[in-house]
């Protein structure tokens, strides 16, 4: 399972750790999907988890302030919290190592021909929306403004 977190917060550092709560930071995770995955494997464990979406995100508001792509903090009790964190370390071991040429290729890569094709089909598809409306303008007035593409020259 790959999942995009960010390191677990250092003992004590958590910023509910210190206000007598229950429940402390474990991680960030970088979206709702990352954080049902995680939730999910920490629940396997017997660790009760909560999460917080982050509703400042930008862009928040297109989703009714709830973007699915918002980083995400995950809670976990306080006493269950070095279970989450051997969780944590589990899940680290059985990923599989980074490989930085497979990294890489992740990235969407747009070939030559892909732009050709693009940049052609949008001076096509201008060029017919010019002639159209120029014929209507030819049409309506008796007269056309662009030479090049009148039907009868001025």
């Amino acid at each position: 399972m790959k999942v995009g977190i960010d390191l677990p917060a250092p003992p004590g550092a958590a910023p509910w750790a210190d206000g007598g709560s229950e429940w402390v930071r474990l991680t960030r995770a970088a979206n709702d999907i990352d954080a049902h995955l995680l939730t999910g494997r920490l629940g396997e464990a017997g660790v009760e988890t909560r999460f917080v979406k982050d509703t400042g995100a930008p862009g928040s508001w297109l989703y009714g302030g709830s973007n699915p792509w918002a980083p995400v903090t995950i809670l976990v009790r306080r006493f269950q919290i070095d279970d989450a964190r051997v969780v944590l370390a589990e899940i680290a071991y059985e990923s599989p190592a980074l490989d930085p040429h497979v990294a890489g290729a992740a990235a969407p890569h747009f070939p030559l021909r892909w732009w050709v094709a693009a940049l052609t089909l949008g001076v096509l598809f201008s060029a017919g929306g010019l002639v159209r409306v120029a014929r209507i303008i030819e049409a309506r007035h008796g007269r056309c403004t662009v030479p090049l593409v009148c039907r009868s020259a001025p």
